[in-house]
């Protein structure tokens, strides 16, 4: 069997959402779930069709990994979403995003998105469309978005790394 293109476990799971304030209270509410400080930025999504500026404001679940990530709808980008509470992603972090990028994309994963660079290389984070629908964001571990979610060191993943 072929190495898998992703070593570690997925960290959260992410849902794109209409109205960011209305799912956050019924999460809240019915779930029970506290919520981290916002993102809010201006991210220069590099996708087939070229750069488009996007303003991604999500929030995170306290606590985890694994931890819960609701994003605003962003039009015309793939962070579209389909006009309800819908799963979007799984988010993986990778010490190595551009060959994880690369081994996704030999797989039949493609990247429709990530930061734009001067290079075009992954940068930061990457969205990989699946064959089913839904898409696996890569982030890269040097530029963690919350250290306390990155993954724990393993002494036998650490050792096979080396080898």
């Amino acid at each position: 069997m072929s190495r898998p293109a992703i070593h570690n476990p997925f960290f959260h799971v992410g849902f794109i959402v209409p109205d960011l304030d209305a799912a956050m209270e019924e999460f809240q509410v019915a779930l029970g779930i506290a919520w981290r400080a916002p993102i809010d930025a201006i991210v220069p999504l590099l996708g087939p069709d070229g750069v488009v500026e996007a303003n991604v404001y999500s929030f995170y679940s306290e606590g985890g990994p694994p931890a819960i990530e609701l994003v605003q709808s962003v039009p015309g980008t793939p962070l579209a979403g389909d006009g309800g509470v819908s799963f979007h992603h799984l988010g993986f972090w990778t010490d190595r995003l551009a060959d994880s990028s690369h081994d996704l994309d030999a797989r039949g994963w493609p990247c429709t998105a990530t930061v734009a660079s001067a290079e075009n290389n992954p940068n930061r984070f990457t969205l990989q469309q699946s064959p089913h629908g839904f898409y696996v964001e890569l982030f890269d571990t040097a530029t963690p978005r919350h250290a306390d979610l990155l993954p724990k060191p393993s002494r036998e993943r650490t050792a096979n790394e080396h080898h």
